[in-house]
């Protein structure tokens, strides 16, 4: 979610990134996502405007008003604050989610899928969407010992950040330094990725935006949600090239006693390499969609991008 620049909004910075991280990080785990998930819900009830705009876009892709899974669109908005939340503010965890603790966190399915894949002389390429703590997979597979690669989008945003707003954002990169991971800006050439991932890293890329100003790489035009929005196909063009298997993770709230959270590793993706590029990506495409589609769907309140399903914004 993006919320606009006030004074107000300065003052919450300066209490989460100054007082409230200091309490929380290195809490045991996983207290601080209990605390911020409580806070993101605590929000979605005071900030009206914002509520209002996911609730009117849950109805673009829900008309019904109820979720495939029962649930009102009501009481989803407040799920998807409460996600926006865990994944803001997920750095605070990143300490107290050690090679020890880290399933109090999460549950992996399909880690062994991953495992018989990942070799020296052969990574994967795996395409995500941004729901829940997006980060949280990617740092727990570090700590297991993987090669770990996130391509990230840059430092443009929808919003000119004030002075407090940047501090605040230099403060949730030096937590994310934190994680057993390179990070490569999507921006920048992928030669040094494609070398890595041909010999054995795991990388991570999204499939459905990049969390905030200009959109990066190629996006092909599919139906999400009976609704026309753009695809990111880099991860698709990254394991074709490279000859690596593409993989899809997502990751949700568990609704079930045990790990907080689920990252599930789907089956590998198939593409047909001897088809010309052009083509091997709109067949990406077809798969990632639909993919997406299904996930946004048994998942709805992880999704963090419910104020951007807007014609202007995700869709064309």
């Amino acid at each position: 979610m993006i919320f606009g620049e006030s004074w107000a909004k300065d003052v919450y910075r300066r209490m989460v990134w100054g007082p409230v991280s200091k309490g929380l990080i290195g809490t045991p785990g996983p207290f601080d996502q209990w605390m911020v998930r409580g806070a993101g819900r605590l929000a979605a009830q005071v900030a009206k405007r914002k509520h209002q705009e996911v609730l009117t876009n849950l109805h673009r892709a829900f008309p019904s008003g109820v979720t495939p899974g029962g649930e009102s669109v009501e009481r989803v908005v407040s799920d998807t604050f409460a996600a926006h939340f865990a994944h803001q503010y997920i750095g605070f965890s990143f300490d107290s989610c050690t090679p020890q603790s880290w399933s109090s966190y999460l549950e992996i399915r399909g880690l062994e899928r991953l495992r018989g894949m990942v070799g020296p002389s052969r990574g994967v390429v795996i395409a995500h969407p941004h729901m829940g703590p997006a980060q949280l997979p990617l740092h727990v597979l570090g700590q297991l010992g993987f090669d770990m690669i996130q391509i990230g989008g840059g430092r443009n945003t929808r919003v000119q950040l004030s002075p407090t707003g940047e501090w605040a954002r230099l403060r949730r990169e030096e937590l994310e330094l934190r994680m057993p991971v390179r990070v490569h800006d999507g921006k920048q050439f992928l030669r040094p990725v494609l070398r890595a991932v041909q010999h054995g890293s795991v990388v991570m890329s999204a499939a459905d935006g990049t969390g905030g100003g200009d959109e990066i790489g190629k996006r092909l035009s599919r139906i999400v949600l009976e609704q026309r929005m753009g695809i990111a196909v880099g991860s698709v063009w990254l394991a074709a090239m490279a000859q690596v298997p593409l993989l899809t993770l997502h990751c949700f709230r568990n609704p079930r006693p045990g790990a907080m959270y689920v990252a599930e590793i789907g089956d590998e993706i198939p593409l047909d390499r001897d088809q010309p590029m052009a083509d091997i990506l709109e067949d990406g495409a077809d798969h990632l969609s639909a993919w997406l589609d299904r996930v946004l769907r048994a998942h709805p309140g992880d999704w963090l991008f419910w104020d951007g399903f807007a014609p202007g914004a995700l869709l064309p």
